[in-house]
């Protein structure tokens, strides 16, 4: 017979919990507008952050489902067209765990320069796709906060993959969070 363990379903909903507040967190610092004197207004990349961290290091806590639902949210937070996010944001999610296995087996570095070449992709991407949007070339002040962003997405990266490394270490090892007392 099973018997549901209330304490330890407790313990793992809420370090589940936990995981999913942070990506939520990212999401939201992911529509703030940040200023640098000099460069404007830029908004760095934290939701790819996350997408790209947990897509090689435990990819059920991430979902592609999940992941396009965040990215319309992100959209219609920002204000951009409903979907760009979430298309652009899947698409990379789905390419980096194709090669998860191998970035799992690399040096911290190579992960770091595995997020940079996804961050480069994510930019222009979405640069390119904003250009679309508006019927006309986007400008190159457009171009140039985006390249901002991305710069200091793969500078900013470490520290947040430091902090989702701290939340994967307390994610519960097992997927059946009950166990069967017989």
């Amino acid at each position: 017979m099973f018997q549901f363990l209330p304490g330890e379903f407790t313990n793992w909903a809420v370090r589940l919990l936990l995981a999913q507040g942070v990506i939520v967190l990212l999401l939201l610092l992911n529509v703030i507008s940040f200023y640098l004197p000099h460069a404007g207004d830029f908004k760095p990349f934290f939701l790819l952050m996350a997408v790209y961290y947990w897509a090689i290091y435990r990819p059920t806590v991430m979902p592609v489902s999940y992941t396009f639902i965040l990215g319309l949210i992100m959209d219609l937070l920002s204000g951009l067209p409903p979907g760009l996010n979430a298309l652009i944001l899947v698409g990379l999610q789905t390419s980096v765990r194709r090669s998860r296995l191998f970035l799992m087996g690399q040096p911290y570095i190579m992960v770091w320069l595995g997020f940079a070449l996804v961050s480069i992709a994510y930019g222009l991407a979405l640069w390119l796709m904003t250009s679309l949007f508006s019927f006309g070339p986007a400008s190159f002040s457009a171009l140039f906060q985006t390249l901002i962003a991305t710069l200091l997405s793969v500078f900013i990266f470490p520290l947040a993959s430091l902090m989702l490394h701290g939340v994967h270490r307390i994610l519960p090892v097992t997927s059946k969070p009950l166990h069967s007392v017989g």
